[in-house]
């Protein structure tokens, strides 16, 4: 049996500075275009990767947009036999105009809208499969024949629009573990009209980040609050929870609690946004070290 499988986006980041956001009708010229390699199963799969975890990369891609994304990936080492390529397609491509105070985003899910994610599933032959961003429909599929103790409910920002209160309900309710951010678990709150409490008594375990306060686990309804790591120089805050979850897997599959596992996710976290994510480079013995120097 294999340890992960990690549904969510490849995304190409393509980020355009400007001088000032323009108002509608209005124009301004690119001060610079710059590509990136990421989306929240890319951005994890290159921390994952690094830290040697045993996992399974769940995705699609059209063909017109990610031949070099998928080159990388695999002159990397990065097995991706289980990312789907849509032919004379293009996407996930996520636009991101800013103009250094405040930013936009425009993304264009290409054939993720399509996405027939269970179709080619290894159903029964992971400990843990984290359901991340994409077709809601498709990863209900999905969590309705999969054992409930493996499945994790991670939708990031697709919390808000992807999900409704019917969607959200079933996801929880066939899940053993939940990671949100902050804002995203009070908006899961309202979605359900509960709280964290009533959450709680459902979900075994629950991991809300907090960004640079660390984060929080709730587990069989004790809460524990797990301090976040300084950086020493920050490069790139993007991806950061992706990088934590990368961690967070990394230390459960070696064996460490959930408790100790989010600690090795702030670690992670910590390192990979001292430098471009798709860069990181650390092995899971370099993390460990830091964590040892931490608990003494």
């Amino acid at each position: 049996m294999k340890f992960l499988a990690f549904f969510g986006h490849l995304n190409i980041d393509v980020s355009i500075s400007v001088q000032s956001l323009p108002a509608p009708g209005q124009a301004t010229g690119v001060k610079q275009l710059k590509e990136k390699f990421a989306g929240t199963a890319g951005n994890f799969t290159y921390v994952a990767h690094s830290l040697g975890l045993d996992f399974d990369l769940y995705s699609i891609v059209g063909n017109l947009s990610h031949k070099r994304y998928i080159q990388n990936l695999e002159e990397t080492g990065i097995n991706t036999e289980h990312v789907e390529i849509a032919e004379n397609e293009s996407g996930p491509v996520c636009y991101i105009p800013s103009d250094g105070k405040e930013q936009v985003a425009y993304m264009f899910q290409g054939p993720v809208n399509n996405w027939k994610a269970s179709k080619n599933f290894e159903f029964g032959n992971y400990n843990y499969v984290n359901i991340g961003t994409g077709p809601v429909n498709e990863y209900i599929k999905i969590v309705s024949i999969e054992k409930r103790e493996r499945i994790v409910f991670d939708p990031a920002q697709e919390i808000w629009y992807n999900y409704n209160s019917e969607t959200a309900e079933y996801m929880v309710n066939h899940c053993n573990m939940i990671i949100m951010n902050r804002k995203e678990y009070a908006h899961l709150l309202e979605l359900l009209n509960i709280s964290s409490n009533v959450l709680a008594s459902k979900v075994s375990n629950i991991v809300i980040t907090e960004g640079k306060k660390g984060a929080t686990v709730i587990q069989h309804e004790v809460e524990t609050n797990v301090p976040g790591i300084l950086s020493n120089n920050v490069i790139d805050t993007v991806g950061a929870g992706d990088s934590f979850r990368a961690g967070l897997y990394t230390g459960l599959w070696k064996g460490y609690n959930l408790v100790d596992a989010v600690r090795i996710g702030n670690i992670t976290a910590s390192k990979a946004i001292e430098n471009n994510i798709n860069e990181f480079n650390l092995k899971f013995d370099d993390i460990l070290k830091i964590l040892n120097s931490i608990k003494g």
